[in-house]
């Protein structure tokens, strides 16, 4: 059996509990991407759950007898094979499992090769205990899963200017190979207003030396988008903004040699394509 969700083609695996059906991808899957999972016949009172590499998946109701989710294939998870387990806790039949698996690829970004000023690549101790510090802070959110889920529907580009560097570039600055380009910079001009991809909570607004003044949004159920290197944050930590809310002004604060916008996702902790998650998710 095979179905078409949006743009994507599923195979469907063996039944799950009753007689339910997990639908998966048919083939391997590049690094940087993201999936959709569909299980289809589960019946009023069903629970669904699944496990990806230690991590939980939440899956929401699609349509009558239908669950959904989606899953992030880390931008350097290592080529092979994977194992996804989904689960339907059912009052008529208790808990059922359906295993399956998921052939990850490696994908060729390409290579970047910049020329920046030195102090902005070789950090003073000073600086580099500030940078180690920001980045532990922004570790600790990418692997708390909110149980709420705040988007719905389609992503949306936050500007609306082109693409100016991909997301996966390989980076070498100043000769030395450094972290690869975790999300897209779209062009922007200073000041122009940055708008939330879709609804969520704001769990994180400040100054850090990379990013810039920057905005962090939970969409819920481990998804999280990242706005960097704004001139100014319009939000607060707490707020709930809804798609399309302006959440900042573009600018080139941090480690940026021009105003642009600095868009990242975060899913299940895998560093994803924000434009792949705008394929695979629809109004």
């Amino acid at each position: 059996m095979v179905i078409i969700v949006g743009m994507s083609l599923f195979l469907v695996s063996p039944a799950v509990a009753g007689g339910a059906e997990l639908i998966g991808p048919p083939g391997p899957v590049a690094q940087g991407e993201v999936i959709q999972l569909l299980v289809k016949g589960v019946k009023d009172g069903d629970r669904v759950k699944g496990v990806w590499r230690e991590q939980p998946i939440e899956f929401f109701k699609l349509g009558e007898e239908e669950y959904f989710s989606l899953l992030g294939i880390d931008m350097r998870l290592s080529p092979g094979v994977y194992p996804l387990e989904v689960q339907v806790d059912s009052p008529v039949n208790s808990l059922e499992t359906s295993s399956t698996s998921v052939k990850v690829v490696k994908k060729d970004y390409g290579v970047q090769r910049l020329t920046l000023p030195e102090k902005m690549v070789a950090l003073d101790p000073a600086t580099l205990k500030r940078v180690r510090k920001e980045a532990a802070k922004f570790s600790e959110l990418w692997y708390k899963h909110t149980p709420k889920r705040y988007w719905h529907g389609n992503f949306v580009r936050p500007v609306p200017g082109r693409l100016s560097t991909p997301f996966g570039l390989g980076r070498i600055l100043n000769g030395e190979p450094r972290s690869p380009h975790s999300g897209v910079d779209l062009r922007a001009k200073s000041g122009e207003p940055v708008r939330a991809a879709n609804g969520g909570r704001i769990v994180l607004v400040g100054d850090f030396y990379f990013h810039g003044t920057a905005v962090v949004i939970d969409h819920g159920w481990g998804l999280y988008s990242m706005y960097f290197h704004l001139s100014k944050a319009t939000v607060s930590e707490g707020d709930l903004v809804g798609k399309n809310y302006v959440i900042g002004l573009a600018g080139s604060t941090g480690r940026a040699t021009g105003p642009h916008l600095h868009w990242g996702i975060r899913l299940g902790g895998a560093r994803v394509d924000p434009f792949a998650l705008m394929r695979v998710t629809t109004e």
